[in-house]
């Protein structure tokens, strides 16, 4: 699963639709994580905080890469998502990183940049959690 927005605590309350850049050959998938960087949207994995989530599928050729729709990941804002991992220890509160997938979290705990808000079940591989950034 890929994170999906699931509440704001903020205004407004869904989230806004943008249009921003994409990568030369990239692939992009509805649920990435996203860094805006540079001008152009890059995979925001590991200790990378994001800074949008992905809207569409697009593969981005080396020239030509139009702009992509995306939301911003503000504050405030809940997603839900899956564990990459086996995160039975991690415990509700503590920020994990990004897996290399950019779509799910891990259980590291080491520099983290997405806050566990809600485990659904044990924290297994593959099992939901609710985190904001």
């Amino acid at each position: 699963m890929a994170f999906s927005f699931n509440e704001s605590y903020i205004k407004p309350n869904s989230p806004i639709t943008i249009m921003l850049q994409a990568k030369a050959s990239t692939t992009y998938n509805i649920g990435d994580a996203l860094n805006f960087t540079g001008g152009v949207l890059e995979k925001a994995t590991g200790t990378t905080t994001p800074t949008h989530i992905c809207s569409a599928y697009y593969v981005a050729p080396a020239t030509g890469m139009k702009k992509i729709p995306v939301v911003p990941a503000n504050a405030g804002q809940l997603y839900k998502t899956t564990f990459a991992a086996d995160a039975s220890a991690v415990t509700e509160g503590s920020k994990v990183t990004i897996h290399t997938d950019a779509a799910q979290v891990t259980a590291t705990t080491t520099s983290g940049v997405a806050t566990i808000v809600k485990k659904y079940g044990t924290g297994a591989s593959g099992t939901a959690c609710l985190v904001k950034f």
